[in-house]
């Protein structure tokens, strides 16, 4: 059943107009045959907004009215016909048999001036001669995500009836292509480029070094630009990656011409460059949590390749049109700086800038007063920062600070080494900023914390700050791993999720949670509080300084006692029981845990302290909730996981 069901589907994906007709619609409506189980039946498909739907999709509509690509729609936009009815005919015999006509989903939201770059639903509607089907109320509905380029492929091809050469927009590669080799994959690219010979399509950009990379696509709505990027012709010219950008920020180089080659040491096919955009609000937009729990930023990343001189004349390709004529690859990647570990920071960034008077990345600032600010004012609590401090002084992290609190030495110093070489590569010390006034939730809330790198030449006064926002239980790791030289387990403190998980099926999220509980029944982390159901939860995390806390809540271990959520509180207010034990079920269907929701009641008039001004100007009450998850086994009864959140107000609480 297998095999079938992948050969139709393979034979589906690549069928021709008349294969459609004949061996699908025309079965269903004459003897009435069952479709495969590819095809859907929505009558109602013309009134839905596509983005509901998943790869190529296959739907019978019946019935279908006349209203259908004409007056219908959704409150998301409406199918409108691109491309009216083209006959179909039997190869063989010359006879028609059906038609088909093309229908792109349109939009109410008006679009950027990239639209031509961004997919589009398209659909291709088959039906069947009025000897067929007399109502002509059957037809079978053929629906993909496409871009621009393979729209006008679709249509060329749709409008043509000869034989001859279709128009070269097929050949744009609409995504990235992943090789192990890079330089094959910059191979492939540029030969692309020579294709064209003195000519680029018709729907190159000169915008796409002046744009925001979210005017070419839409990331959270395209899986195949996850793991290959988006591929874009353009003009480039000479502000390209220095002067040029967008009201939201800018591309910026950040390596320059790698040459390819063919073969290694080969001369040059052509060369790359990388460029990285650079938020104007010196953050990304774009984000994951990891398994532990962290925060993972991702950056906008754009390959440029372009053909050397010598392959243009080679080809007989005109200089003066091709020299600024390139095949961007654009993506959205975990940014290697972020990722880096102590070696590469050392031996990649720090040793070129003191020994070669190289330059350092964009993402690095200079600022050798650092160890004498509040790192709250002048950094953002999402992001790392990487900053270059010259000269450095005694005076750092042991005298120094201001009104709000100083930096002190956590960890000193541990010797980095070259693991191939074993050869000593530098320094790493770790510090805390210490704030003068705390709260008595002070071990859930953040803390800035600095990994110190520098020279092993002594009379070097430059070093790299790593600077980030931290909970204890990711300090607690970041320590573990400075003492530690071994290769052995690191300390269980890594497995608290900071964050909460957001997962469409709640039982699975639910079950998610269990499983941090599990294998803790003579155990439980030091950075426990007895305290969470007595204490506001403002003294656990500040809302508007957390993005994360924002969408996901932040995860607490906790016991509890019979008084949770029934007397007990603080002086601004008390946890409250809204729903009790609902059981969470294994794969196997046994009772795997249990799970309750609190609100927070505050003190005065029950109002939160929390809101934000809708559209319309109204007021949206914000209120605390917390999710409380506990093992179904006797032994970790009284061992939690608590997951606080700050959200719309329910109407009926």
């Amino acid at each position: 059943m297998a095999a079938d069901y992948y050969r139709i589907r393979k034979e589906l994906m690549g069928a021709g107009d008349e294969l459609i007709l004949l061996r699908y619609l025309k079965p269903m409506i004459e003897t009435g045959a069952s479709w495969p189980q590819h095809f859907a039946e929505d009558a109602d498909v013309f009134n839905k907004n596509p983005i509901t739907i998943s790869d190529t999709a296959f739907v019978i509509v019946k019935p279908r009215t006349e209203t259908c690509g004409k007056t219908d729609g959704c409150e998301y936009g409406s199918w409108r016909i691109m491309a009216r009815d083209k006959m179909i005919k039997n190869e063989e015999t010359g006879k028609l048999i059906g038609f088909k006509k093309i229908l792109k989903f349109c939009v109410k939201k008006k679009t950027t001036s990239a639209r031509e770059y961004k997919r589009s639903w398209v659909m291709e509607e088959y039906r069947l001669l009025r000897k067929w089907n007399p109502k002509q109320d059957h037809v079978i509905c053929k629906i993909r995500l496409l871009f621009q380029a393979e729209i006008g492929f679709l249509v060329a091809k749709h409008l043509s009836y000869s034989s001859g050469r279709l128009p070269p927009t097929q050949s744009l590669p609409a995504y990235g292509y992943r090789l192990s080799n890079g330089e094959e994959v910059g191979a492939y690219y540029l030969q692309h480029l020579i294709s064209f010979e003195n000519e680029l399509p018709s729907y190159v950009t000169n915008d796409v070094y002046c744009m925001h990379p979210t005017a070419l696509v839409d990331p959270h709505q395209d899986q195949m630009f996850s793991p290959f990027g988006i591929c874009i012709f353009a003009n480039r010219t000479e502000g390209c990656g220095y002067t040029d950008g967008c009201d939201r920020g800018c591309w910026r180089i950040m390596e320059g011409d790698k040459p390819i080659s063919w073969i290694t040491g080969g001369s040059p096919l052509g060369y790359k460059r990388v460029f990285r955009f650079c938020e104007k609000d010196g953050k990304g937009k774009h984000f994951y949590p990891d398994p532990s729990g962290e925060v993972v930023w991702l950056n906008w990343i754009m390959e440029e390749y372009r053909l050397a001189e010598e392959v243009m004349k080679e080809y007989r390709l005109a200089e003066e049109v091709m020299k600024d004529k390139v095949l961007c690859v654009i993506k959205l990647q975990r940014d290697e700086l972020m990722a880096a570990g102590d070696e590469l920071i050392l031996s990649r960034y720090l040793k070129p800038m003191i020994e070669n008077g190289a330059s350092w990345p964009q993402q690095f600032v200079e600022d050798a007063d650092v160890f004498s600010k509040n790192p709250s004012k002048v950094f953002s609590p999402e992001n790392t920062v990487f900053v270059i401090v010259n000269p450095r002084t005694e005076a750092c992290g042991k005298t120094d600070g201001c009104d709000y609190g100083s930096w002190r030495i956590m960890a000193r110093d541990k010797m980095i080494k070259d693991e191939e070489t074993g050869k000593l590569l530098g320094f790493k010390r770790i510090l805390k900023f210490y704030v003068k006034k705390t709260t008595s939730g002070r071990d859930y809330k953040r803390s800035w914390v600095m990994e110190e790198y520098r020279h092993p030449n002594p009379n070097q006064d430059r070093v790299i700050c790593k600077i980030r926002l931290l909970f204890q239980t990711e300090i607690g790791f970041l320590l573990a791993k400075h003492f530690s030289y071994s290769s052995g387990p690191l300390p269980a403190t890594r497995s608290l999720p900071a964050y909460g998980y957001d997962l469409p099926n709640k039982e699975e999220e639910g079950a998610y949670y269990l499983q941090k509980l599990v294998g803790r029944e003579n155990e439980w982390p030091s950075y426990v509080t007895n305290d969470v159901y007595r204490m506001h939860p403002s003294a656990l995390v500040v809302p508007y300084e957390d993005e994360m806390f924002a969408e996901y809540g932040i995860c607490i271990f906790a016991n509890r006692t019979e008084a949770s959520g029934y007397t007990d509180g603080c002086d601004r207010g008390c946890w409250r029981i809204m729903t009790g034990d609902k059981p969470i079920s294994s794969d196997m269907g046994v009772t795997f845990g249990y799970m309750r929701e609190f609100k927070f009641c505050e003190e005065d008039d029950g109002n939160a302290e929390y809101f934000f001004y809708d559209p319309d100007g109204e007021v949206v009450w914000m209120r605390w909730y917390m999710e409380e998850y506990r093992l179904a086994e006797e032994v970790m009864k009284d061992k939690v996981l608590c997951i606080i959140k700050l959200q719309r107000k329910i109407d009926h609480d």
